[in-house]
């Protein structure tokens, strides 16, 4: 008999007496072999509800011999396996999922206490033995049609500016005036649609966008998204004021409110963004970075009894623990944010962090076999194949570490070239353009046959391969941003405000680069004006590199555009004009290209 497995994240409560399996072929070939279906359930470290069906539900005696008897058990972490949790999750954790004996999808719920797990379990169960083959005809007419949904992910259309213009549109009709952010409750940060606002302010300097950002990264500093005692941002709040912050920290959600409030404090000179750019930093080295892993855990669990103790009460207490794996992919965010953080805040020691971290994720993806979690003893859990999301996030890291390193940016661009080519050869659709999320198996389980392309990771790729052409002038990795892009020119509509990102990164494929490299060291030699200069360009695609040098002179800012270079200047008030003249169709030798595409 197969034994218990014990695995990083969900696994069971030790009280449980179901004989959970890990998501495989020896457990579906078992429910195929029994006549029975598949109770999957996805769960995560940091999810509170998925602790208590744990503990409650499913050491029940009458859940447990019911399961027992009528399933195939299966555990999935959503956090090691994405891409179970993509084509699964039935709208938050715990998701509590029951397919067929071949991964179709019969019936799901979220959160259950015992009595209604045993009424949906019972139901199930006589469906099952009484409709078999209706189960399996509906599930699947369902994998057709996400199969239908990934066909539609296909370039042709041309990319123009009307699509930057439709997303803001769309990102301020949702805009909540009263409390700042977007939506209504519950009311998650959405650092996507607060990057696209900041470049909405920056590039049109209009004081809507201006106010709609102040309002709500003041609002998310001053209500309970914010922990003021231990430091980091809570995954979202419950009501719509920005209170009630439900208590799990998400690594993702806090180095990309690090970025915001980073980049916000470059852009409006407020000390108070550069305080909480500077504690997030912190509270990520002090919490979730594992030095001896030189990676991040991927959250800290939503312990309520612990938050709910006064911030007196709460410095004698332990905290609740984190996730004791690290993630290749926001380990890769993680080191860009630590190296544009070390010039924008003058924090040269966060080099040597970023550059260690991306130096362990290489080290691993040598082989080009690169795992999604990883320890301090390099070992993997149960797992699937190779996803896009960490070569993704790797090429981007690599990218970044290129420009702001301060030196090696040889080795890092080799490296990024690598990467992407990695990239490009298991995931992208040559035929119809995209990124796929996973690579080809040979013997793919349920809806893991349908390789899917999601937007987000497909932008990380666009962002990447971006990046790599400026720096190498690759022409085919601009051309596979391009038809990534195009692919997705009309179904990124079913993202609403959340395809954000997406407009973002047209808006900078449509827009040529213009390269600023700066001079000096962080912290010294008026770097940081510079820098503040620099995030206050209103060109749409600025490219920033940092050239770390120790002679003591002033920071230096030199223009680029394509081959054409100026003459430094050290004044950051003059960095603005000589950028504009840079880009001028009657100073510019490129007036010809300015006017055949009607300008910049």
């Amino acid at each position: 008999m197969t034994q218990r497995v014990e695995w990083g994240g969900v696994s069971p409560s030790p009280g449980s007496r179901i004989n959970w399996l890990p998501w495989g072929a020896e457990a579906f070939a078992l429910a195929q072999e029994e006549g029975k279906p598949v109770l999957l359930s996805i769960g995560a470290v940091w999810c509170y509800w998925c602790r208590v069906m744990d503990e409650d539900t499913y050491t029940d005696p009458d859940v447990a011999a019911f399961v027992s008897e009528h399933f195939v058990a299966v555990k999935a972490d959503n956090d090691h396996r994405p891409d179970i949790n993509s084509r699964y999750n039935v709208g938050g954790w715990p998701s509590t999922v029951f397919l067929t004996g071949h991964g179709g999808y019969v019936a799901g719920a979220t959160y259950l206490p015992p009595n209604q797990l045993l009424a949906m379990l019972d139901e199930v169960r006589r469906a099952y033995d009484s409709g078999k083959q209706g189960l399996y005809d509906q599930a699947n007419i369902l994998l057709r049609q996400r199969r239908e949904e990934v066909i539609k992910v296909s370039a042709g259309a041309e990319l123009g500016p009307e699509m930057v213009d439709r997303m803001a549109r769309r990102v301020m009709g949702t805009y909540d005036a009263r409390n700042g952010g977007f939506g209504e409750a519950p009311k998650f940060p959405g650092v996507p649609v607060l990057e696209f606002l900041l470049h909405l302010y920056r590039t049109t300097q209009e004081d809507f966008y201006r106010a709609a950002l102040v309002k709500t990264l003041d609002a998310m500093l001053g209500g309970e998204l914010a922990d003021r005692v231990d430091g980091g941002f809570f995954r979202y709040c419950n009501d719509d004021d920005w209170s009630q912050g439900q208590h799990e920290k998400m690594l993702e959600d806090n180095i990309g409110l690090a970025r915001v409030f980073l980049e916000a404090h470059l852009l409006l000179d407020n000390p108070d963004y550069g305080k909480a750019a500077n504690d997030t930093l912190d509270y990520l080295l002090g919490q979730l970075y594992d030095p001896a892993t030189e990676g991040f855990r991927g959250s800290q669990g939503a312990h309520s009894e612990y938050y709910d103790l006064p911030p007196e009460a709460r410095a004698s207490e332990s905290p609740p623990p984190t996730d004791p794996w690290c993630y290749t992919s926001l380990s890769g965010q993680a080191a860009s944010l630590l190296m544009a953080a070390a010039w924008g805040l003058g924090r040269e020691e966060l080099l040597e962090t970023g550059e260690r971290v991306l130096d362990r994720l290489w080290d691993m993806a040598a082989a080009r076999n690169l795992p999604h979690a990883f320890s301090a003893e390099g070992a993997v859990p149960s797992s699937g194949g190779q996803l896009l999301t960490d070569w993704a996030h790797l090429l981007n890291g690599l990218a970044d570490a290129a420009n702001l390193s301060g030196g090696a940016s040889e080795a890092y661009l080799e490296r990024a070239r690598e990467a992407a080519t990695k990239m490009l050869d298991g995931f992208y659709d040559h035929a119809h353009g995209g990124f796929y999320d996973i690579e080809q198996t040979e013997e793919p389980l349920g809806y893991l046959a349908l390789r899917e392309k999601p937007l987000p990771e497909n932008v990380a790729a666009v962002q990447g391969l971006m990046k790599l052409h400026h720096s190498t002038g690759d022409p085919d990795c601009l051309e596979a941003a391009r038809r990534t892009l195009s692919a997705f020119a009309e179904v990124n509509r079913a993202y609403g405000e959340h395809a954000a990102g997406y407009a973002l990164a047209v808006e900078r494929f449509l827009s040529n680069p213009v390269e600023i490299t700066i001079e000096g060291r962080p912290g010294y030699d008026g770097t940081g004006a510079m820098m503040r200069a620099t995030a206050g360009l209103t060109h749409p695609n600025p490219v920033v590199k940092l050239v770390r040098r120790g002679d003591g002179s002033p920071a230096q800012a030199h223009v680029c555009l394509d081959t054409v270079c100026w003459p430094p200047v050290e004044a950051p008030a003059e960095l603005a004009p000589l950028v504009a003249e840079a880009l001028s169709p009657q100073q510019s030798p490129f007036a010809d290209i300015f006017q055949q595409f009607g300008g910049i």
